[in-house]
């Protein structure tokens, strides 16, 4: 259990590439800013209008996390439930990475 950690994640919907990441130790808002503000910083065309669309995580759901959201004009979008096929792209991604880890 000591070396657990976990790992955030924004994938761009069109690449599928991972364009925001972090591994911290405990799941927390931190961790979630962080890959978010990777994103930010990162971002080219910044006149096109982003969407950003989660499942119902605490740490997606912080006031914190919509602020950054809000400041940076990205739309917030988040699964009505815990349903699979509604996050289906990070779904994907987090099933992949579990694959090759074992």
């Amino acid at each position: 259990m000591g070396n657990k950690s976990y790992l955030a994640l924004i994938t761009d919907a069109y690449s599928k590439k991972i364009v925001g990441l972090t591994v911290w130790r405990l799941l927390s808002v931190e961790s979630s800013l962080k890959a978010l503000k990777m994103v930010i910083g990162n971002r080219k065309n910044r006149g096109y209008p982003l969407m950003h669309h989660s499942d119902r995580g605490l740490q997606f759901c912080s006031n914190d996390y919509h602020k950054l959201l809000r400041e940076n004009v990205i739309n917030a979008r988040m699964t009505a439930k815990y349903d699979p096929y509604e996050n289906a792209i990070a779904e994907r991604i987090n099933g992949i990475l579990k694959q090759s880890s074992l």
